[in-house]
């Protein structure tokens, strides 16, 4: 049987719990006071997302990953290794920043490390859907170089 991992940090509006099972089956719930409980598959290339139960679609463009949530339209994209900026509808809520850590073979939890710093002007659904985003798809992007680097460390060893 697997153990869950929790950790709590800090957001807008309180504590945000964080639960994680690494293995074998890689899932991620981010839930707090008054935020809708989110559910996430972890990967930076494919990943699945729940809110209350409910599947929200996510779709995956070179840089970005997207999240439709009603009339809500949540853009992840990166700006550098270990940075992303996160918009809802176009307009910036936050910006994200992940650790070199996140890159490391075998991690399957790409944005666990990294740290949200929120705009004014957002809700407890912007909170709750962000950060799951950033926990299951990383902050930043380790492009090709390293991307390469580790392809080819994960099959040598």
């Amino acid at each position: 049987m697997s153990k869950l991992h929790q950790r709590v940090i800090d957001g807008p509006f309180g504590p945000i719990q964080v639960s994680h099972d690494r293995w074998p089956s890689v899932v991620a719930r981010v839930q707090g006071s008054g935020m809708p409980t989110v559910t996430v598959v972890p990967d930076r290339d494919h990943g699945a997302m729940n809110i209350n139960g409910h599947n929200v679609p996510t779709t995956r463009k070179s840089r970005t990953r997207t999240a439709v949530v009603g009339d809500r339209s949540y853009e992840l994209r990166s700006t550098s290794l270990r940075g992303a900026e996160l918009r809802r509808n176009g307009t910036l809520i936050a910006h994200a920043r992940g650790t070199f850590r996140s890159y490391a073979p075998g991690r399957t939890i790409p944005g666990l490390d990294a740290k949200v710093t929120w705009s004014q002007g957002i809700d407890p659904t912007d909170v709750a859907v962000g950060q799951a985003m950033v926990i299951a798809f990383g902050a930043g992007g380790p492009g090709a170089v390293l991307r390469t680097i580790f392809f080819w460390y994960d099959n040598l060893t």
